[in-house]
């Protein structure tokens, strides 16, 4: 039931702002408008201004715009306000305002989502130390331990995990280079990126240092009488630092 008003809602919105084109359009080059209703049907609720009447029908599956003479089998007058008596170039302005403000809409829309923004995990943009290795990782056959950090990619610096991860999926099946910082040292580690999925993605099996996040709290739970609260962030586990969900699960 929450799809479907959803999706009547969605619609409702997309046929009311395609109609609100051509009835600005129309307004704005002088066609009397007769009706503007949301929805097909019998009229459910109406009110007049001036000319037009202002309605919304039983079956909200569309709307229209009504104007003065815009088929050739309604009777005409003649009148300068009548659709029929604007010109090709006016009448193709009301005809298109339709998709246009739908495409305004649009443009609208996701500007406004990309405004809000999303949720990322923070360990994209923190430096590339490796935290955990998934089993039979290549990287950890290579060398590498837990605590080291990358710094380069066949030469090319790396700071951060979203910046290894781009420079790493082109490179499935290929040598790469990694300067890798050990106790203060540098050194230079060899790495075979295995091919992962269809597309063959270069992975090596390297995880960051994750640290869970509380997403909700079950009221009147142990983590509710402790006064956890969403957001937080588990550091420690009955002193093991960094500890994964995995891992915490487990210990509980």
């Amino acid at each position: 039931m929450t799809n479907i008003l959803a999706f009547v809602f969605v619609l409702g919105v997309l046929i009311f702002v395609h109609e609100l084109g051509h009835f600005i359009m129309a307004r704005r080059i002088g066609v009397r408008v007769l009706t503007f209703s949301l929805g097909f049907g019998p009229k459910l609720l109406s009110i007049r201004r001036g000319d037009t009447e202002y309605c919304i029908s039983a079956i909200p599956l569309g709307g229209y715009v009504k104007m003065a003479g815009e088929n050739p089998e309604d009777a005409r007058t003649g009148a300068d306000d009548e659709f029929l008596s604007k010109t090709k170039w006016q009448r193709f302005q009301v005809l298109v305002m339709g998709p246009v403000m739908n495409l305004v809409l649009a443009l609208v829309v996701m500007a406004v989502v990309l405004y809000q923004g999303a949720k990322v995990p923070s360990f994209q943009e923190e430096p590339v130390v490796i935290g955990s290795f998934e089993p039979n990782s290549v990287a950890q056959a290579a060398g590498l331990q837990i605590g080291d950090r990358i710094v380069s990619v066949d030469g090319n610096t790396v700071a951060n995990w979203e910046e290894f991860s781009m420079a790493i999926l082109p490179k499935a099946k290929r040598s790469v280079s990694l300067i890798v910082e050990r106790n203060g040292q540098a050194m230079e580690k060899q790495v075979v990126p295995a091919a992962v999925g269809k597309f063959e993605l270069g992975e090596t099996g390297m995880r960051p240092i994750m640290r869970p996040q509380l997403v909700t709290i079950s009221p009147g739970e142990p983590a509710s009488e402790a006064k956890l609260m969403p957001g937080d962030v588990v550091v420690a586990v009955n002193g093991e630092r960094t500890p994964t969900r995995e891992r915490i699960i487990e210990i509980i």
